[in-house]
């Protein structure tokens, strides 16, 4: 018996030992990848591709073939894609189509990559939709379909995340209308939008001619296209004037009167009296100095009419609005005559003048947690959001982080808000290393799953976007789902620092202001009547008076004796940049005996998203 064991844990051994040896080689093929040195990842993934009793694995030999392109050798993607096809199902069957794309674009073949596209079914899913959108697009000019190309890319800019990407997507656009014929006629068919796109290619097309003409044209277009997306590509001054620093044009004293816009009454009362008692917190602490404060409430008077009455009754600052829509309408619609700090990002590459943005931003926290990520060293895993706007705009932020920073997001899923089991979106993410806890009545039983094995194989990390009440279900039943553990990642949504969470939180990692942080350090007067007296109202809302508190501390730093314009808040280390929008460094928190930790430092928070 005891030699039958002996036999037995030598012929298991050297199978843990390649296991844990081909990991180890994987992760250096990742590396390579990541660095740029494509050729020798390539050649990695090509090794490790080669599985003698079954044959080449898809995935691997996919790997290795899109590195090939990247390293400009295109007969050996080629060969590596022929040898992935016999096997390529599923997901591997869509990287396949991606990579054949890719080798008919390298061979200029824009007809066999639009095949190679055809052959993915739509609608595409988003993580994906980006990608195969720009091949498309490419694959179209290629073949002398312009006006395809256009709303191709069009299309693509819905889906990507942030401003840079929705500004590089519009550059490419005009790049490949600018390198072909398709600029000189306007298609029959063609939009108003599609036309101008055409005509603002031409005009860039003459640029170093004639620069008064130039100018007079790109006004012109500017005045028939006043809201289209290729205004922030004229010529500077027809695009957006004077440029004007963030301090440059404020006034030196500090403002004696000041109105605050925020929604009073209605469903986002709550939201706006947190702000606001945030704000007068602030401002009571240094009550000698303190200014008039008018509060005009914009669900009740309608944003416009709220600004243009307080500057009537001779404000000299304005803090506010709170909603992103009514930042748009208020800038859309308003002339802005006193400096103004909106609670809230303007979705624009090129903000006015005295408009300055704070934001308390789940975009930002998402592209920061897709950068944490990474930094982490993790290069693969899995992401849910809420079937909702809100958990669209998460999405596209993350996704598109995430691809920057040369990670794959293996599956991303959707789920209904109110929903509380999640087992379908969670096993449709995981894919076979899913379905850890499920019981079976299968005789015989199947095989015991490998843990070790499933995670050198399998996602390294999750990211969730939740409310705290869907977080509370989604974590532990990703943890039923699977034989091993991996790092879980949240935005700042998934927890209520009101409340203690829940032991089924515990390792959660998730940026936190530096106030819930540390207990209130800062302001903490207003922390220990958060905590006693209003713990019923702060609930859900704590970090909304910390927002109004630094709203108050950024007001009182904005004037042109200012060199630069920085405050150490309560949501986190505050940065003034040029352009008038707020940077912001916040904490990493883990979650440990039920409570927030200080985590290791982690990215800072990139400024509002625009277009």
């Amino acid at each position: 018996m005891l030699a039958a064991l002996l036999c037995l844990g030598s012929a298991l051994l050297p199978g843990q030992f390649a296991a844990a040896a081909r990991g180890d080689d994987l992760s250096t093929a990742d590396q390579l990848s990541r660095t740029g040195r494509h050729a020798e990842a390539a050649l990695a993934y090509e090794e490790l591709a080669k599985r003698p009793f079954f044959g080449p694995d898809a995935r691997l030999s996919l790997l290795a073939a899109r590195e090939y392109l990247a390293a400009g050798r295109v007969d050996d993607a080629a060969r590596l894609a022929a040898q992935a096809e016999r096997r390529a199902r599923g997901d591997d069957a869509v990287l396949l189509a991606r990579v054949r794309a890719e080798i008919a674009l390298a061979r200029k073949d824009p007809a066999a990559a639009l095949a190679a596209l055809r052959s993915v079914p739509e609608p595409w899913p988003a993580p994906l939709a980006a990608e195969l959108l720009e091949l498309r697009a490419r694959a179209e000019f290629g073949a002398g379909r312009a006006l395809d190309g256009i709303r191709s890319f069009e299309e693509r800019a819905r889906v990507v995340g942030s401003a840079d990407a929705r500004h590089a997507n519009y550059q490419l656009l005009l790049d490949l209308l600018m390198g072909s014929t398709a600029a000189a006629t306007v298609p029959a068919g063609a939009t108003d939008n599609e036309r101008a796109w055409l005509e603002l290619a031409r005009l860039l097309s003459t640029a170093d001619t004639d620069p008064a003409l130039v100018m007079q044209r790109a006004t012109d277009w500017k005045r028939r296209h006043p809201h289209h997306p290729g205004v922030e590509f004229l010529p500077q001054q027809a695009s957006s004037g004077p440029a004007v620093a963030a301090t440059e044009a404020l006034p030196a004293a500090a403002p004696s009167v000041v109105a605050l816009l925020l929604p009073m009454s209605g469903r986002q009362q709550a939201l706006g009296t947190a702000v606001r008692d945030g704000f007068l917190a602030a401002c009571l602490a240094d009550p000698a100095s303190a200014p008039r404060v008018q509060v005009y409430d914009t669900a009740a008077l309608g944003v416009g009419p709220a600004y243009q009455r307080a500057i009537a009754e001779k404000t000299q600052f304005v803090v506010g609005p709170l909603t992103r829509d009514e930042v748009q309408a208020l800038v859309v619609t308003q002339q802005l005559p006193v400096p103004t700090l909106a609670l809230n990002a303007y979705t624009s590459a090129a903000p006015p003048p005295y408009l300055f943005q704070f934001a308390l931003d789940p975009e930002q926290e998402a592209r920061a947690a897709a950068q944490r990520i990474a930094a982490d060293g993790h290069v693969r895993g899995i992401a849910l959001f809420p079937r909702n706007a809100w958990g669209d705009r998460l999405q596209a932020a993350f996704t598109a982080e995430l691809q920057a920073a040369g990670v794959t997001l293996t599956s991303a899923q959707f789920y209904g808000p109110g929903d509380r089991d999640f087992s379908g979106p969670l096993r449709a993410a995981l894919g076979r290393f899913g379905g850890a806890g499920d019981r079976s009545e299968k005789v015989p039983p199947p095989p015991r799953r490998d843990p070790v094995a499933e995670a050198l194989d399998g996602p390294q990390f999750a990211f969730i976007a939740a409310s705290p009440q869907a977080a509370r279900a989604i974590k532990p039943q990703l943890r039923f789902q699977m034989t091993y553990d991996m790092p879980v990642y949240a935005t700042s949504d998934a927890l209520d620092p009101g409340t203690r969470a829940s032991a089924d939180m515990e390792g959660l990692v998730y940026p936190e202001i530096p106030w819930v942080l540390n207990d209130g350090a800062g302001a903490p007067g207003l922390w220990d009547v958060l905590q006693h007296e209003w713990a019923a109202a702060a609930r859900g809302h704590l970090r909304l008076y910390a927002f109004g508190f630094d709203a108050f501390q950024l007001m009182r730093q904005l004037r042109s004796t200012a060199r630069a314009v920085a405050v150490d808040g309560l949501t986190g280390e505050l940065e003034v940049a040029t352009d008038g929008r707020v940077q912001r460094r916040l904490q990493w928190a883990r979650i440990e005996g039920g409570r927030p930790q200080a985590a290791a430092a982690g990215p800072q928070l990139a400024p509002p998203s625009v277009p």
